[in-house]
Formats: C-alpha cells, sequence, structure tokens
C-alpha cells in the first residue's frame, strides 16, 4: 500500500546512519509514520483515505510503501504526530 506521509519518527539507528557511523547496512532512514492510505494495495485491509500509522519503507518522503499487515488504523483522538 502508499501512505500520504504525515509525521515520521526518528530514532537513533536513523542518526547513525545518516552520519555514516551505522556499523552494516541500516536500510533508508526512517521506518515508523504516520499518514493517510494513498493507495490500498492487493490486500485492501484499510481504505484510502483512511487515517494510520506503522511501519513503512524510506518514510521521510511525502510518500511511503507499506505492507497493510505492518500498519493499523489511527485513533481519533491521537494527532498524526502522536500516533
Amino acid at each position: 500500500m502508499e501512505l500520504q506521509v504525515r509525521a515520521v519518527g526518528l530514532n537513533f539507528r536513523d542518526v547513525l546512519n545518516v552520519l555514516g557511523e551505522y556499523p552494516g547496512d541500516p536500510g533508508p532512514p526512517g521506518s515508523d509514520c504516520a499518514g493517510v492510505v494513498d493507495n490500498a494495495g492487493s490486500m485492501r485491509l484499510h481504505a484510502v483515505g483512511a487515517p494510520v500509522c506503522g511501519f513503512g519503507d524510506a518514510s521521510l518522503a511525502c510518500l511511503a510503501t507499506a505492507s497493510a499487515l505492518l500498519v493499523a488504523t489511527k485513533a481519533g483522538a491521537l494527532a498524526f504526530e502522536q500516533a
């Protein structure tokens, strides 16, 4: 699925990655994110336009890809930054 990213969580691994100090291949920075479903993909577990949070691939961009199994519906009481 594709997500329109609204907020991203950064961690120490991301800092080490950007500084070139992470041992081995850390992958692209950013993984946990919150946003809105842009394309539901083939599994269609979440509707287009639904607010979600979870783990995406390279989520420091405007659009991120994610497995529908690693994304959950965002609680309405939480802002995207909190989720």
